[in-house]
């Protein structure tokens, strides 16, 4: 064990797959890269060709070729450069994040390197947007905004035959309607994946991406959560429709699903419970008569949490759900409460919504109408 006392925040990964090495270091990469924050400098270290780049976009204090390292270790590993600097700086303990590689955190700590791991965020400022994070999830937003709109004028303007949908002579399926919207959000600079264009009792299963033909008269949940391929942040909207006549069941589980939402932006602001938010949707569905309860071997009625954080990955802190937990300003949550029951289907709506200090301000534009 080194007898320096000294310690680093450091991280050794891709950030093009961790989210809190790309806020940390401002620099996109799909290969590991090293950030250390020792004393009151932040460094990168980076293979010799992402040199230039890494100096360009990054907003550490330094950047440091590897060469300039791993030749004096002797090798041109990203390890060995790593090892080397921590021992230029008498660092003897790094502070880690839960995610670490543990087969390099054994490398470091069979060469006298003290790691620190820390529990929960590591970075957790990142739940708290600047205003200019806020422009960036925005514009994402409206992207997606573009690609439901698409989605929903083909369901729009689709024809019925036998209760299918049906557009140019052929079924209409799920398969086709998330084709059209990944592709046009690829043309807007965005990565789609997973995108649910589910009907019926596909919708029962929130995450059932939906598959085959979709029906008339049924909801159709349309789940669309894109992230920017120009600056990384994501984005996440979801509207139910249904092409034709929606039973007087499914409208009135829209119309409870719609009011849970504004019950939920009447409580958003700074120092609020998020599981009281939560909560009160729960009692406002139970109140309605929409149950949550196991039925027939699965769960229905109310089955997930209200909503999540959105940011640099699409499932972050802070989470809005039975957990306990207070909001902040600067927090962009989803608000997506639904209902889900076999033989009736699924609704759900999410919109985005920034805690401001007046409160909950809504960063989605996008109309919510069930038929169409």
């Amino acid at each position: 064990m080194s007898k320096s006392k000294k310690s680093a925040i450091f991280h050794y990964a891709s950030s093009e797959t961790d989210a809190d090495l790309l806020y940390l270091a401002g620099f996109r990469s799909g290969d590991p890269f090293v950030y250390a924050h020792v004393g009151r400098k932040r460094y990168l270290i980076v293979t010799d060709f992402e040199v230039g780049r890494a100096t360009e976009e990054s907003n550490v204090d330094e950047v440091i070729a590897l060469s300039g390292l791993a030749a004096k270790a002797g090798g041109i590993d990203l390890y060995d450069a790593a090892l080397r600097f921590l021992n230029d700086k008498g660092v003897g303990t790094i502070i880690v994040p839960e995610q670490f590689s543990i087969g390099i955190a054994k490398r470091f700590e069979a060469d006298g390197i003290a790691i620190e791991i820390v529990e929960g965020a590591f970075v957790p400022e990142r739940a708290m947007k600047n205003s200019y994070e806020v422009k960036l999830i925005k514009e994402t937003q409206r992207k997606a905004e573009k690609a439901m709109e698409a989605a929903i004028q083909w369901i729009r303007s689709s024809s019925v035959r036998r209760g299918t949908l049906y557009v140019s002579g052929k079924p209409l399926t799920s398969e086709m309607v998330r084709k059209r919207i990944e592709l046009q959000l690829m043309e807007q600079g965005c990565l789609a994946a997973h995108t649910i264009v589910a009907c019926g009792d596909d919708g029962i299963d929130p995450h059932n991406t939906g598959s085959g033909a979709l029906r008339a008269n049924k909801p159709i949940i349309i789940d669309i959560f894109p992230r920017s391929l120009n600056h990384y942040y994501w984005a996440d909207i979801t509207r139910t429709v249904v092409k034709g006549k929606a039973t007087p069941t499914v409208k009135k589980m829209f119309r409870a699903v719609r009011e849970g939402q504004r019950i939920a932006m009447t409580m958003i602001k700074p120092g609020a419970r998020a599981d009281l938010i939560h909560k009160a949707i729960h009692d406002h569905f139970e109140e309605t008569g929409f149950q949550t309860k196991m039925a027939n071997g699965r769960m229905e009625g109310f089955i997930h949490g209200t909503g999540h954080g959105v940011g640099l990955e699409i499932h972050e802190m802070p989470r809005v759900s039975k957990a306990r937990g207070k909001l902040k300003a600067g927090h962009v949550i989803t608000v997506e409460p639904g209902l889900y029951y076999k033989g009736h289907g699924g609704i759900r709506l999410e919109d985005l919504v920034l805690v401001t200090p007046e409160g909950g301000k809504s960063l989605t534009r996008f109309a919510k109408i069930l038929e169409v």
